[in-house]
């Protein structure tokens, strides 16, 4: 990834969809916004605990920096699962009470988002059909198979083909960070790579590399898929973690994308 300063704000971006003229995205940080700490300071998530004025000030300084209106910025009620919403016409309050982890769209201008902190951001962009998916994938989104969902709404609904796709993995908690116990762990058993073991028998999961293998078996080539290989709690002071807060409060940073 790429980080760059666009009015104001303190963003990233894929490297291989910087060039795409078709797309525009962006992951936001938890930098500049107003909130306080634990929140501090661009917090986008309302389910956290910080003052709805707060947030409100926050989306709106994040779609000034990408040329947007806060009621432009299309998100839904996230649920750690594989449910897809195709974004059309609806508005931004009736998409909110979709419960969802996966938003698709070919419609030019609308700004998809979903929130993260540690859990995975995934992108998949169709520049043949000009189609566009957003995913959320923590263990049990992974486990629901949310980034094969991405790819499978994008061809059912568009006519997509995998390999064209381009896809993005973005900033989430890494394989150095992610301890888990047996029970989550026995569920990602068989899985080709994933689960690892560090010395003391602490098992850990790779969420990268299963939700990288799960857009590879829909059919994505694996040169064109990139990892950000951004840890959220290695890099805690740069974007929101849930464990870098001792499994405590914490902001939410974005993932957003839109068709040019």
């Amino acid at each position: 990834m790429r980080r760059l300063l666009r009015g104001g704000l303190r963003l990233a971006e894929f490297e291989q969809l910087a060039g795409e003229s078709g797309l525009r995205h962006a992951v936001s940080t938890r930098l500049g916004g107003v909130s306080p700490a634990p929140f501090d300071t661009l917090n986008l998530g309302l389910s956290a605990g910080d003052e709805p004025r707060n947030v409100e000030e926050n989306r709106r300084r994040l779609a000034d920096a990408l040329g947007a209106c806060p009621s432009e910025l299309r998100s839904c009620h996230q649920v750690h699962g594989a449910r897809m919403v195709r974004v059309e016409d609806q508005s931004a309050d009736e998409l909110r009470r979709e419960h969802a982890d996966v938003l698709l769209t070919n419609r030019r201008d609308r700004w998809l988002s979903l929130r993260f902190a540690d859990c995975v951001p995934i992108l998949a962009y169709d520049r043949r059909v000009r189609a566009l998916a957003l995913a959320h994938a923590g263990w049990r989104g992974t486990l629901a198979g949310a980034a094969g969902a991405a790819v499978r709404g994008l061809t059912d609904a568009f006519g997509s083909r995998p390999q064209d796709l381009l896809a993005a993995i973005g900033p989430s908690i890494g394989p150095c960070c992610y301890e888990v116990g047996d029970e989550t762990a026995e569920q990602f058993l068989g899985r080709p790579r994933g689960v690892g073991r560090r010395p003391g028998g602490k098992t850990v999961l790779d969420l990268w590399a299963l939700n990288a293998d799960a857009l590879s078996d829909a059919g994505v080539p694996v040169e064109q898929i990139e990892v950000a290989r951004v840890c959220t709690r290695c890099h805690a002071d740069e974007f929101f973690s849930h464990r870098a807060a001792g499994g405590g409060r914490s902001g939410r940073f974005a993932l957003l994308g839109a068709l040019a």
